[in-house]
């Protein structure tokens, strides 16, 4: 048996998927730095670059050419596509729980999961997401009596 039981997609990730997942915060959060600095480059240079009536691959290239200028000689991590995947099932998990309310074991149907998997990657997404509410009483500051 020459095939794999679950084969490898990690190089079909969905572009839009992807962009949408980005506005998660708790996926901003996972990928704060490098990525997130990436996303904003590529914004800014479209942002002057479509005004002109650029072509796809001119845009391409001015895309890559202000990344390079920004971040050109530094050491650069990107993820790869099974770990941002990874991190934007984690995150649609916590939304279906949070805003949906779906209990554990739906989201472990719906999500091919086990239980237990499901309860680690909610607690993990929680402590992401209190990392990225603001603060309304003060506990960050040091102000706690």
């Amino acid at each position: 048996m020459t095939e794999q039981l679950f084969p490898d997609d990690s190089d079909k990730l969905d572009p839009a998927k992807v962009l949408a997942h980005m506005q998660d915060p708790a996926v901003i959060t996972r990928w704060e730095g490098t990525l997130k600095e990436m996303v904003e480059i590529a914004e800014a240079k479209l942002k002057t670059e479509l005004k002109d009536g650029a072509t796809p691959p001119e845009l391409a290239r001015h895309v890559v050419f202000a990344i390079c200028d920004t971040l050109g000689g530094s050491v650069v991590y990107l993820p790869r596509g099974d770990s941002l995947k990874r991190a934007m099932r984690d995150a649609a998990i916590f939304h279906d729980w949070r805003e949906n309310n779906m209990h554990p074991i739906d989201l472990a149907r719906k999500y091919r999961l086990i239980s237990q998997t499901i309860y680690d990657i909610l607690a993990r997404q929680r402590v992401l997401h209190r990392k990225s509410e603001p603060d309304l009483f003060g506990f960050d500051e040091g102000t706690r009596h």
